[in-house]
């Protein structure tokens, strides 16, 4: 594959490697393609070679990085642009999972947005940044914030931080006063075996030990059963 790559970069002269096959690179959840795709800023015709995708964007916006050597599009920007080019549903779980890890935020959205306001997909972004709820980062997020606001419960915070002996946690939400944590699974669970599965259980011991009290729910409980989730949380804030 590297060597596609290359074989993509050198024909491009001069461009760089960008959208799906940066996102592979950048090990983003997106699904594979075949095709290489290389972003070049200049208008010069290219005789069309089968399995390169060639887009047309400055390449200062694109941040060129090395990856090995090899010139890529910078993580950040990879995800914006394909937020303007995935299809809705693959945009939103890649936004979802890219403003959880962090690796791109709101105020990078909003400000792609503003300073190429006649890009193709600025559309598609204002509707995904129109979704996202205040703090909150995934979807599964959103909904247990809104379950939350519409019942007018208060004293919460998201993405609360606290300190345990390997590091910083964020809460997905926390009452910081009743020391209580409610954590939620976004729509695809981790398997059982899956390190982040083992790294969310770790996690939440190391709360239980230093004394906080965490609920989890499941994305079909949020969905389904937004009214059980709600007492669940109103009865242990009572307790």
């Amino acid at each position: 594959m590297r060597q596609r790559l290359w074989a993509a970069v050198l024909w491009s002269d001069g461009g760089v490697i960008s959208h799906q096959s940066a996102a592979r690179l950048w090990k983003l959840p997106v699904a594979p393609t075949t095709t290489v795709h290389v972003t070049v800023a200049d208008r010069r015709y290219r005789k069309p070679v089968p399995g390169i995708r060639l887009h047309r964007v400055p390449l200062a916006r694109l941040y060129r990085v090395s990856y090995d050597g090899l010139p890529v599009a910078a993580r950040d920007k990879t995800i914006i642009e394909l937020l303007r080019t995935l299809p809705y549903r693959a945009a939103r779980d890649l936004l979802d999972r890219g403003l959880q890890q962090r690796w791109v935020t709101e105020f990078d959205l909003t400000e792609a947005v503003r300073k190429e306001r006649c890009r193709t997909g600025n559309v598609q972004i204002r509707t995904l940044l129109g979704e996202i709820e205040p703090g909150a980062q995934a979807e599964s997020e959103r909904l247990l914030q809104r379950i939350l606001r519409r019942a007018g419960v208060q004293g919460w915070v998201a993405q609360f931080e606290i300190r345990l002996p390997n590091g910083a946690a964020y809460a997905d939400v926390a009452f910081p006063t009743q020391k209580i944590v409610i954590e939620v699974d976004g729509r695809r669970n981790h398997d059982a075996d899956s390190p982040q599965f083992e790294s969310d259980r770790t996690r939440q011991n190391q709360l239980v030990a230093l004394g906080w009290r965490v609920l989890r729910f499941t994305w079909t409980r949020l969905t389904q059963d937004p009214g059980g989730v709600l007492a669940e949380i109103v009865q242990l804030l009572a307790a």
